[in-house]
């Protein structure tokens, strides 16, 4: 059963920056939702939170412009500073560690020009899925195939 190991190498980088997972985010037409496999996406892993705070799994907007996501609605979101409205971007999400593609509309949203170092947030819609082991005091997190 595959594992991710999400953590950082200490507990004082785990609280600052949060669990991350290295993902690979794109778009392939032809990678159906629930298919098995590898989506053709971009080339290079990117970081992405783990944010048991997200009902939704959710992609950078500045990522989504970029590489020219398809954007197929708006919708409201609302966040820790309010509601706005946003593009929802055709798109898989790809956790290498995992082999575990995500794919849908996502919610295009401003981390990277926020500051974040992040270029996506796994959200609960994904983590229903595993079970995560969280070690604030060393600062490693896991997560495995929920059985």
């Amino acid at each position: 059963m595959p594992t991710a190991e999400c953590g950082l190498d200490s507990a004082a980088a785990l609280a600052r920056l949060g669990p991350t997972l290295w993902v690979e985010i794109g778009f392939d037409p032809n990678f159906a939702a629930g298919a098995d496999g590898r989506p053709d996406r971009a080339p290079s892993p990117l970081p992405a939170l783990v944010d048991t705070g997200a009902v939704e799994s959710c992609i950078d907007s500045d990522l989504a412009a970029t590489l020219k996501l398809p954007v197929v609605d708006r919708q409201n979101m609302s966040g820790a500073h309010g509601a706005s409205e946003v593009n929802m971007h055709l798109a898989q999400i790809y956790v290498p560690d995992l082999d575990h593609a995500v794919a849908g509309a996502f919610a295009g949203v401003h981390l990277t020009a926020g500051g974040q170092p992040h270029y996506a947030l796994i959200g609960r819609n994904f983590l229903l899925h595993y079970t995560m082991i969280y070690e604030g005091g060393t600062g490693k997190v896991s997560l495995r195939r929920a059985s």
